[in-house]
């Protein structure tokens, strides 16, 4: 099974899940790719109708990504930006191609609430033809709890045996 992890990270906390999940999925075959962003956060913000719109010009990642067809599960990480998941996830699957019958698996972090941050991810996923096989939070002011991202790992990593 071909395994590949998206995600965007602009603090580290969601790169740190990330690392930690990919340890526990040893013996699968798993791909990483990071979406980065090497601006201040802020400009997302004012960049945003651009890249709702598939506009990715401002980010740097491997564009092999942009073609899901050899991957057979997907996760998508990301951060929680004012109780929704940052534009950066919309102008992805803007972009991406064979999505249809895909499964993913969706999560996100955050410091307080994640509002209905994987609900709207899942719904973009499925107008798209995806399938959410299973999300998460991960939750933690400070620092994220590492031991919830290894459990799910692990229980994921028994679900793909």
């Amino acid at each position: 099974m071909r395994i590949l992890i998206i995600y965007f990270s602009m603090s580290g906390r969601t790169k740190k899940v990330v690392e930690t999940i990919f340890e526990g999925l040893k013996g699968h075959d798993v791909q990483i790719e990071r979406i980065e962003y090497p601006m201040k956060a802020r400009n997302i913000i004012s960049n945003q109708e651009k890249i709702l719109n598939g506009d990715l010009s401002d980010f740097t990642y491997n564009k092999i990504i942009e073609n899901l067809a050899p991957y057979d599960l997907i996760f998508f990480g990301n951060p929680v930006y004012g109780g929704r998941q940052p534009a950066i996830f919309d102008g992805y699957l803007t972009k991406a191609q064979n999505i249809n019958g895909k499964k993913f698996v969706i999560f996100c972090t955050c410091r307080f609430l994640a509002g209905k941050t994987l609900e709207l991810m899942q719904t973009e996923i499925e107008k798209k033809g995806g399938i959410v096989a299973n999300k998460r939070v991960f939750k933690g002011f400070f620092r994220i709890k590492m031991t919830k991202a290894q459990n799910f790992a692990q229980e994921l990593s028994q679900e793909l045996l």
